[in-house]
């Protein structure tokens, strides 16, 4: 059974420390011992690329269902609310106000009260509740980081690390 990743990368880094150390030892004999051991770490890297790379492909094929069930999702919930409201103004047109069958019964029936605002700033202050909304712009702050060298207090840059497989 191969070892994962983490082992391989372990022994690899025990060796060339191990190698180091070695005061006797040429730097032509310590390069050729880690790349021949590293034939075994570098296939396992390369699986595990191999993987990655399968991964990211099924998950695009399963964001593309996603979004063929969505827009199908999409159109039957509209022709359902077209539908719904369709029979609901055709049954108070003829004065129908139930239907009932073994499998369900339709009922038009009264909503409660809704408020419509026709002038907001006749309503007053006791009904009303004011928020404050704080955005921070991230992509304003790096530009002035980067591009101006502002430094601004409460925030820093920070360069991280990713892998790109190509």
């Amino acid at each position: 059974m191969s070892k994962p990743l983490f082992a391989l990368a372990d022994e690899y880094l025990e060796l060339a420390r191990v190698l180091s150390d070695e005061q006797d030892m040429p730097n032509e004999i310590i390069d050729e011992i880690l790349d021949a051991y590293s034939g075994e770490l570098d296939t396992k890297c390369w699986n595990v690329a191999a993987m990655v790379l399968q991964f990211e492909g099924e998950a695009e094929m399963v964001r593309t269902v996603e979004k063929r069930i969505v827009a199908r999702r999409k159109n039957l919930e509209g022709r359902a609310d077209w539908l719904r409201n369709y029979l609901l103004v055709n049954m108070i047109r003829t004065g129908i106000n139930e239907l009932a069958s073994p499998e369900f019964v339709v009922k038009v029936c009264d909503n409660p009260p809704k408020v419509i605002l026709d002038d907001e700033d006749a309503i007053p202050d006791d009904y009303k509740e004011e928020e404050t909304v704080v955005t921070i712009r991230k992509d304003v702050l790096r530009r002035a980081m980067l591009d101006d060298g502002e430094i601004i207090p409460g925030c820093h840059l920070e360069k991280g690390k990713r892998l790109k497989i190509s």
